[in-house]
C-alpha cells in the first residue's frame, strides 16, 4: 500500500472565503486519495514567518507567499510548492491566482451601471494583486472616459486578529477625504471595504448615496455583519483550492505541469446594499428604495413601503415610473429575487427554505417570481452557477 503524502497548508482560516479553498482541497482528496494534512492558520497571514516549516517533514506545501522571507524558507525545505498569493512579483513557485483583471473590470463595468461621474479605488499598494485590479479597473473606466482616483493604504505592521487595525484607521479617512461624492469605490478585497465603511461612519459619508461600494472575495459573513451590507464579487473559492491540489500532486508524482500560472476566472458580482444604488435626486423615492433593500430578506408589500412614507401611494408609484422605470412591487420582487439568487449561490438550503429567507409567503409565490424575473426555476438557476 502505497505511503500518504504528507501536505503543508497554510491558510487563513478566520475568513469564509479562505475556508472554501480548503473545501477544495478536501474535495479533491476525497476524489483521487488523502494526504496527511498540516494545516496551522495565523492572522494575518501575511505577517506569519511558518517557523515551522523549517523543521517540516513533508512531501509538499499550499501557501500564499506574501514575503520574500517566505521564498527563502520554502525553496530551502527542497519539496513542491504551491503559491496560492498574487502579493509579490517573480515568485519561484508554480501559482495560482484568481484573474485579477478581470476583477477589475468587472468592478468597473458594474459601478459604470450607476452614471456617476467619479471614481475611485483604495487598496494596498505593496500587494501586486492590488495593483493589477487597480490598472485593469482604471483602464476600464478610462475607455469610458471616467477618471480614477487611486487611494494607496497600507498594512498596520503588527497584528494578531483580525480587527480594524489591520490597516491604520487614518488610511481610510484620508483616502475618503481625498474624494468628491458621489463617487464609485472598489476596494481591494472585503476586509478594506469593511474598514472604508467605518471610516464613512465617521464622516457622516452614506453609503451608497455618497460612496457607492463594491469589494473583492464575497466572505458572506463580513459582507453581511457590515452596516450596510457589501456588495463584493463571488470567487469561487472551492476551484480554487481543487486546482492548487490538483497542482501540487502533479508535482509530487514528479511530473511537469501544463502551466506555471493558473488563473481563476472570478464567477459574478454579488448585489447587496452598498452599491445598490441608482442616482436619484427625489428623496422619497431614494428613501423608498433604501427600505426595500434593506428588507429584501423579509416579506415586505407596498402597504410597508407606504407606511414609512409621507406622501400617497399615488404619488409614489408616479414617481417610481417616472424615475426608476417600474412601479414599487416590481421593485420589491427584483429585490427579493437578487436575494435568492446569493442563497442559492451559497447554500444548499431546499428551495423553501430559500423562499422564505428571501422574503416570499410562499414557495409557489417565489418559484413564479423567479422564473418571471430569470427565466429560469431556482432549481435551474442552482444548476447553472455550479
Amino acid at each position: 500500500m502505497a505511503k500518504r503524502k504528507k501536505v503543508a497548508l497554510r491558510f487563513s482560516l478566520t475568513s469564509g472565503f479562505t475556508r472554501k479553498m480548503v473545501h477544495g482541497v478536501i474535495a479533491y482528496m476525497r476524489k483521487h486519495g488523502s494526504w496527511d494534512i498540516d494545516i496551522r492558520s495565523a492572522e494575518p497571514i501575511a505577517l506569519s514567518t511558518w517557523e515551522d516549516l523549517r523543521s517540516w517533514e513533508g512531501d509538499g506545501i499550499i501557501a500564499p507567499v506574501y514575503q520574500k522571507a517566505h521564498i527563502a524558507m520554502l525553496k530551502k525545505r527542497g519539496v513542491p510548492v504551491i503559491n496560492t498569493a498574487a502579493a509579490l512579483e517573480n515568485i519561484p513557485f508554480p501559482t495560482i491566482t484568481f484573474d485579477n483583471e478581470a476583477i477589475g473590470e468587472m468592478a468597473a463595468n458594474h459601478l459604470l451601471e450607476h452614471n456617476l461621474d467619479h471614481f475611485a479605488y483604495i487598496g494596498p499598494k505593496d500587494w501586486a494583486y492590488s495593483i493589477l485590479r487597480c490598472n485593469s479597473f482604471t483602464q476600464t473606466l478610462a475607455k469610458q472616459n471616467a477618471p480614477c482616483t487611486k487611494c494607496w493604504i497600507l498594512p498596520a505592521s503588527s497584528t494578531e486578529q483580525l480587527d480594524t487595525n489591520w490597516v491604520e484607521s487614518s488610511y481610510y479617512l484620508a483616502a475618503l477625504q481625498q474624494l468628491q461624492p458621489p463617487v464609485g469605490l472598489l476596494a481591494s478585497n472585503d476586509r478594506v471595504a469593511y474598514g472604508i465603511l467605518q471610516a464613512c461612519d465617521k464622516l457622516g459619508l452614506r453609503v451608497p448615496e455618497d460612496i457607492c461600494l463594491i469589494s473583492v472575495d464575497n466572505d458572506e459573513i463580513l459582507c453581511n455583519l457590515a452596516h450596510p451590507n457589501i456588495s463584493s464579487i463571488s470567487m469561487c473559492g472551492e476551484e480554487f483550492g481543487y486546482q492548487a491540489a490538483a497542482m501540487l500532486d502533479t508535482l509530487m508524482q514528479g511530473r511537469p505541469l501544463e502551466s506555471n500560472h493558473v488563473k481563476i476566472l472570478p464567477e459574478r458580482v454579488v448585489l447587496r446594499n452598498s452599491s445598490d444604488f441608482l442616482t436619484v435626486d427625489d428623496r422619497y423615492v431614494a428613501d423608498a428604495l433604501r427600505y426595500i433593500r434593506n428588507h429584501a430578506s423579509r416579506f415586505i408589500d407596498v402597504s410597508d413601503v407606504m407606511s414609512v412614507m409621507p406622501i400617497s401611494r399615488r404619488s409614489l408609484e408616479r414617481r417610481f415610473q417616472d424615475i426608476v422605470g417600474h412601479g414599487v412591487y416590481k421593485e420589491i420582487s427584483r429585490c427579493h429575487v437578487e436575494r435568492a439568487k446569493e442563497l442559492l449561490e451559497q447554500t444548499d438550503w431546499p428551495v423553501s427554505r430559500i423562499a422564505k429567507e428571501s422574503g416570499f409567503n410562499s414557495t409557489n409565490r417565489f418559484e413564479d417570481t423567479f422564473r418571471k424575473e430569470t427565466g429560469l426555476s431556482a432549481t435551474g438557476f442552482r444548476k447553472k452557477i455550479s
